[in-house]
């Protein structure tokens, strides 16, 4: 009876969290939207530059993201707005459907594998971030690698048992720094090198094409949790 009581707890403090994440992931979505519309009508390459960008963090991560905006002399100050913005967006997004479907609340086939390999390299990596808690969630975000970004991140923190505040806070701080340098550097770059703009394209490119592959495979593959972890997650429930 405990345990049951227990599990119903545990259940709708997920929920909870979950459709409150997901209303703020929609308001800000909703933002996004109006942004884009409205900077077309005033000026079509910029909002080009902008939806660009969008996608460029979904198929490529931040780094092609914020490339793109330096590409077309958005300045830096901007560039690191828009592309944090981009990015709590995100986060919020796989967030809340990460916490929905611990509890199976949808069946999109496509979007579980997803969020089931997401989770797969979250728990990988859980133990030996687990050593340096609050500042290895923030290293982890910050450091530009495949399988690292503030996804991942706040997956990790979760099975860390971070509260939602602690979570974010680590999360967007890594991701902000992590965005702020991109920023500086290709900034640096368009300051110092002539057609920078066909150099960061190729940049991009490389960025997108190697990232992508593993994007797909989140999509493709659903490997099984190995036994330990099972247990682990049986025992969270």
């Amino acid at each position: 009876m405990k345990h049951m009581e227990t599990k119903i707890n545990s259940k709708f403090v997920l929920d909870s969290q979950a459709k409150k994440i997901m209303v703020w992931a929609f308001m800000l979505f909703y933002i996004f939207l109006a942004i884009i519309g409205y900077t077309f009508s005033i000026n079509g390459v910029l909002g080009r530059t902008l939806l660009g960008a969008f996608f460029a963090h979904i198929f490529g991560g931040r780094a092609a993201g914020v490339g793109l905006c330096i590409a077309f002399d958005m300045n830096i100050f901007k560039t690191i707005s828009y592309n944090m913005f981009i990015e709590v967006l995100i986060v919020l997004f796989s967030y809340a459907f990460f916490l929905l479907s611990l509890d199976h609340y949808f069946n999109l086939k496509h979007l579980n594998k997803a969020l089931k390999n997401a989770e797969k390299n979250a728990l990988k990596y859980r133990h030996v971030i687990s050593r340096y808690g609050w500042i290895g969630i923030f290293m982890f975000v910050m450091i530009p690698l495949p399988v690292t970004g503030p996804v991942v991140g706040s997956f990790i923190a979760y099975f860390l048992n971070f509260n939602l505040k602690k979570n974010f806070i680590a999360v967007f701080s890594g991701t902000l720094v992590a965005i702020i340098a991109w920023s500086f550097f290709f900034n640096f770059l368009s300051d110092h090198l002539t057609k920078i703009q066909g150099i960061l394209a190729v940049i991009m490119i490389v960025i997108v094409v190697y990232f992508a592959k593993h994007i797909k495979n989140w999509f493709s593959k659903n490997e099984e949790m190995v036994p330990e972890e099972s247990q682990n997650e049986e025992k969270r429930n």
